[in-house]
């Protein structure tokens, strides 16, 4: 049994060792860095959403000369903010995981106490997103050191790859739910206001089609954000689906064998990266 033991190990270090195994851990990882930078985009347009649509209440036509930033607003920005260092704390593990495969250290841990600190007190985390997220802190902590084995890859990926699911669905959620259900209050005081111009000015065929010319675009911008919004909440999905396969199989698959599971997850990733920046 103690043979068999020592076995498993080993295999472990000689797959990561592998030149394909590197490979194909350095594509998935990067798809998984640039994915998790898309949410940037997302996660600042929660305040400014806010604050569009704090402006609908001012009277048409005030054309105020300075931008509205109310407490509450300003309240939605520090958790965006708390949500985007969440975010790159896991984009630093997925660094993280491809500097010790290919290059057996890493520094991308270097900041990661601050990055927990920050989304500790901004995000407004729960008690298991919160302990999940300090224990992506503490492999990264760790990893950064100069004493890190990489023997010891494969049993922290298998070890972290739940906590790292547990932040992945809070992104997901505070993008699917939270910032979805903003734009829909933006878009529904948009339209009352475009109401209330109208009601302004009865009759008017010029004002109707400019204003409603507006409106559709608009509309459109509005369906862009929506569709970004979706695409990060699948693109996340997915990253974790594959970070949940690379955990179950990283001691028992071939070199080879492993390419053909990251790769599929890689290329989803990296074709859902353009329609999620295209909205902003």
């Amino acid at each position: 049994m103690r043979v068999a033991s020592a076995v498993v190990p080993v295999l472990a270090l000689a797959l990561l060792a592998a030149c394909k195994a590197p490979d194909s851990i350095a594509k998935f990882c990067s798809a998984a860095v640039a994915t998790l930078k898309t949410g940037d985009a997302l996660f600042d347009d929660m305040k400014a959403s806010c604050i569009r649509e704090t402006q609908t209440f001012q009277p048409p036509g005030t054309f105020p000369v300075w931008e509205a930033d109310p407490t509450a607003c300003g309240n939605v920005g520090k958790q965006a903010e708390g949500l985007s260092a969440a975010s790159q704390l896991v984009s630093k593990y997925f660094t993280a995981l491809n500097d010790l495969a290919s290059f057996r250290t890493s520094t991308a841990g270097d900041d990661a106490k601050d990055l927990l600190t920050k989304a500790s007190a901004q995000a407004r985390l729960a008690a298991g997103p919160q302990k999940a997220l300090s224990s992506v802190a503490g492999f990264l902590t760790r990893a950064a050191t100069a004493g890190y084995q990489r023997k010891r890859l494969a049993d922290d990926i298998v070890g972290v790859h739940e906590d790292v699911r547990i932040v992945l669905d809070g992104l997901g959620e505070a993008v699917g739910v939270v910032y979805l259900q903003q734009l829909q209050d933006e878009e529904r005081k948009t339209a009352d206001r475009y109401k209330e111009f109208l009601l302004q000015h009865p009759g008017n065929g010029d004002a109707i089609l400019l204003l409603d010319s507006r409106w559709q675009a608009d509309r459109t911008g509005f369906a862009a954000k929506r569709k970004a919004a979706m695409s990060y909440v699948a693109a996340i999905g997915t990253l974790a689906k594959g970070n949940e396969d690379l955990a179950a199989h990283v001691r028992g698959l071939k070199a080879n064998e492993l390419s053909g599971l990251l790769s599929p997850y890689a290329a989803q990733l990296e074709s859902s990266v353009p329609a999620i920046q295209k909205a902003f």
